[in-house]
C-alpha cells in the first residue's frame, strides 16, 4: 500500500494475523536526528491499553529500525522498520467463514480481489496496519519539530458527547498538552470522563460501539504553503487522513457549520499583531485557497463506531446466497477513538511533511 505524496513515499507493508507489518519511508532528506525512542513512545500511545473497552488482542508493537539510520541520523536511504505481530488468533474467523460482516473490507476486498471472506483480522484492511503508519508518523512529526511546528490531537466527542474544544479556546501549547494528556479524551472533569466511559460500556454490553472525533491542531505552521485545486493543503491533508481505517469524515476550522454562517460572521478578518498581520478569528482552519496563511490549521477527524460487534447482524453467505444471522467473536474495540489520536497526528504530520517539502 503506496502513499500518493509528491515528496516522500510511504509504503505500508504486512497484515493484520502476517508475521509481521511495517513500513518502508523514503524522500527523507540526510543527516536529519531522529529519536527511536520517540518513535516507540508514539507507536506505544496508540497501542491497547488496559482500557475495558479495547481489545484484548495484547501486542508488544516492539519497533525494529532495519535501515535508513546511521548513529541517529537518516543516511538519505529508504527507512525500513518493522513490528512483529505476536497475538494472532485467525480461528475466531472460522464461524463465519463465506459470510462478510457488515461494513467491514470483507466483501468489497472480495470483489476487487477475490479475497477470502471474512478477510482475518481484515488483513491489510485492519487498523492494526495505523502501527506502521506511526512509525512514519513519528519520523514525520520529529522533522517537523526541528522547524518548530507542532502537531496535537485530541478525542473530542465519543458517543455524541462532546467535550471542551480547545480550538474554541485558548489554542497554547499548555493547553494542548493538557488535552492529549488525557486518558480517554479531551475533558473538564473527570465527571465527564466517567460519562463517556459509562456510554462505552453501556453499548459494549450490549454487544455494541461507539465512534467519536479525533480534532488536530498544528501550530506554527509555515506561511504560503500548498497551492490550488489538486495541490491545495486542505486536499493533500485529508487524504492522508482518509487513509486511516474507520475514517469518514474530515472538516476544517469551522467545518461544515460554516455553510450555517452569514459571510460577515464566517470571514477571517484581519489585524495587526506584534507588528505582523494576524486574523481575528479562524473560521478557515488556518487554510484559504489551499494556502496555510499563517494561523493555526484545525481539522476534526470523525471515526465510525467498530463495525466488528457480537450484536446480531444480518448478512449473506456469498456462496449459497442464503441470508444468516451473525454473532462476530475475537476480540474487538468498543470505541478505538482514543487509540486513534497518535494516528491522527501522524496522517496529518506526513502530509505537511510532504507539502512543506516542495519547496
Amino acid at each position: 500500500m503506496y502513499s500518493a505524496f509528491n515528496n516522500i513515499k510511504v509504503e505500508i507493508f504486512g497484515e493484520s494475523h502476517a508475521p509481521e507489518i511495517g513500513v518502508r519511508l523514503s524522500g527523507i532528506p540526510k543527516g536529519i536526528k531522529i529519536d527511536e525512542d520517540k518513535i516507540q513512545i508514539l507507536v506505544d500511545r496508540r497501542k491497547a491499553s488496559q482500557n475495558p473497552w479495547s481489545t484484548r488482542r495484547n501486542e508488544d508493537d516492539n519497533v525494529e529500525i532495519l535501515s535508513g539510520l546511521d548513529n541517529g541520523y537518516t543516511d538519505g536511504s529508504e527507512i525500513y522498520a518493522r513490528i512483529l505481530n505476536t497475538d494472532i488468533r485467525s480461528k475466531d474467523y472460522e464461524s463465519i467463514r463465506n459470510i462478510p460482516r457488515p461494513s467491514h473490507a470483507d466483501y468489497s476486498a472480495h470483489l476487487k480481489n477475490n479475497s477470502p471472506v471474512p478477510i482475518p483480522g481484515s488483513g491489510r484492511y485492519s487498523g492494526r496496519m495505523t502501527a506502521a503508519l506511526c512509525i512514519a508518523g513519528s519520523i514525520a512529526k520529529q522533522i517537523l519539530e526541528q522547524e518548530g511546528i507542532s502537531i496535537y490531537a485530541y478525542v473530542s466527542s465519543i458517543a455524541g458527547i462532546k467535550a471542551k474544544g480547545y480550538i474554541d479556546g485558548d489554542i497554547s501549547k499548555d493547553n494542548l498538552e493538557k488535552a492529549r494528556s488525557y486518558s480517554i479524551c479531551n475533558i473538564e472533569s473527570q465527571d465527564k470522563a466517567d460519562i463517556w466511559t459509562k456510554a462505552i460500556l453501556l453499548e459494549k454490553e450490549d454487544g455494541n460501539s461507539v465512534g467519536g472525533i479525533v480534532e488536530c491542531v498544528v501550530l506554527n505552521m509555515k506561511k504560503g504553503v500548498g497551492d490550488a485545486l489538486f495541490e491545495g493543503l486542505e486536499g493533500r491533508i485529508a487524504q492522508s487522513v482518509y487513509a486511516i481505517p474507520a475514517v469518514k469524515g474530515v472538516e476544517f476550522g469551522a467545518g461544515f457549520d460554516i455553510a450555517n454562517k452569514l459571510g460577515s460572521e464566517a470571514n477571517d478578518q484581519f489585524t495587526v499583531k506584534d507588528g505582523e498581520v494576524s486574523l481575528l478569528s479562524n473560521n478557515a482552519g488556518g487554510i484559504n485557497g489551499g494556502i496555510s496563511n499563517g494561523a493555526p490549521i484545525l481539522l476534526r477527524a470523525a471515526f465510525r463506531p467498530t463495525p466488528s460487534i457480537s450484536k446480531t447482524q444480518q448478512s449473506v453467505n456469498i456462496e449459497t446466497k442464503e441470508i444468516k444471522q451473525i454473532n462476530i467473536e475475537g476480540r474487538h474495540d468498543a470505541c478505538i477513538v482514543p487509540r486513534a489520536v497518535p494516528v491522527v497526528e501522524s496522517a496529518v504530520a506526513l502530509a505537511i511533511l510532504d507539502a512543506i517539502l516542495d519547496k
